[in-house]
């Protein structure tokens, strides 16, 4: 599956980028050169425009840390924007995700759902792999 964030075509406005434009044109938040405004960056699976653009990471305007264009929404990462909900349930970042500090923040602390006075474990903590030798009972 293609991923519109990462196509050359892509444009991301920042919200400070539209408040600074007095006059013109209305303002696309997200969307294709194409085919405009575009609420979902996968809309567009079989796009015969998409051309993967030559650098796939980008930095946050907000915590200035480089990552993956995928984790930007208006030129804020996921990280900033505490979205980690939407995280757990949308994210198709692959490979991209081991250079992503929002997915590596979840799995060294955890998150945890409470709802209808239950906890559950999204992204448990992960404890250090131990090996058989240093296993209690074993030889």
């Amino acid at each position: 599956m293609i991923h519109c964030r990462n196509c050359i075509h892509w444009i991301d406005e920042s919200l400070n980028e539209i408040e600074a434009r007095a006059d013109g044109p209305v303002p696309v938040f997200m969307g294709c050169r194409f085919y405009g405004l575009s609420r979902e960056a996968t809309e567009l699976e079989d796009c015969p425009h998409y051309v993967e653009s030559a650098d796939l990471f980008q930095i946050c305007e907000t915590c200035k840390l480089t990552v993956p264009k995928i984790c930007i929404t208006f030129r804020e990462c996921i990280n900033c924007t505490n979205a980690d909900l939407f995280c757990v349930e949308h994210c198709i970042g692959g490979d991209s995700r081991k250079y992503c500090s929002h997915f590596g923040r979840l799995h060294s602390q955890g998150i945890t759902l409470v709802d209808d006075d239950r906890a559950f474990d999204l992204y448990p903590k992960l404890d250090l792999p131990v090996s058989k030798r240093d296993k209690p009972g074993k030889e």
